[in-house]
């Protein structure tokens, strides 16, 4: 009976290890770069670090080291067709996609607040955090036999699309704002 107790133990060290790292970061930024800025800089920064936090914690954490292994899962786990979930009719496809695009309308509307951004570089930033939460899932799956997360090129190309919505709507509530 107190085996089957141990990996929920272990998950929870897991996640305080991974918040700890992600509070340390914060404390290590703000000293560094924000000690000096103004208070709206500061709230602006501390909104954004505590919604990629939020990503972070949907997507990849807990963190984990990776070793060297294969889980004989991997393969099942890795998708390179766009939107095959949706065509093949899985249960629950349609769900993730649209999680997947709100998941990431945040990031397009923050990392607009927090610097003025392009279309082009918010779509830019937007994909590249997406490939590094897939990515990072993709070792996950490749090396851990107890890891469920997926890498899937559907979720890059969602996650895309919630940032370029995030930077439209920015543009619409600063318009809306200046009249």
């Amino acid at each position: 009976i107190m085996s089957s107790f141990v990996p929920r133990w272990d998950i929870k060290l897991e996640y305080i290890f991974s918040f700890s790292i992600l509070i340390l970061v914060y404390i290590l930024i703000y000293y560094k770069n924000l000690k000096s800025k103004s208070r709206k800089s500061k709230i602006k920064f501390s909104l954004f670090y505590f919604y990629i936090i939020i990503v972070l914690f949907f997507t990849i954490m807990p963190f984990r080291i990776i070793h060297i292994g294969e889980n004989e899962l991997f393969y099942q786990r890795l998708n390179l067709v766009p939107f095959r979930d949706i065509y093949n009719n899985y249960r629950g496809a349609r769900k993730d996609v649209i999680l997947n695009i709100l998941m990431f309308i945040p990031f397009g509307f923050l990392i607009s607040v927090l610097k003025e951004k392009s279309l082009l570089k918010t779509i830019l930033l937007s994909f590249l955090c997406s490939l590094f939460i897939e990515i990072t899932q993709l070792l996950y799956a490749c090396t851990s036999i107890t890891s469920t997360r997926t890498c899937d090129i559907t979720d890059i190309i969602t996650n895309t699309i919630g940032g370029i919505i995030g930077f439209f709507l920015y543009k619409l509530v600063r318009l809306i704002a200046n009249k």
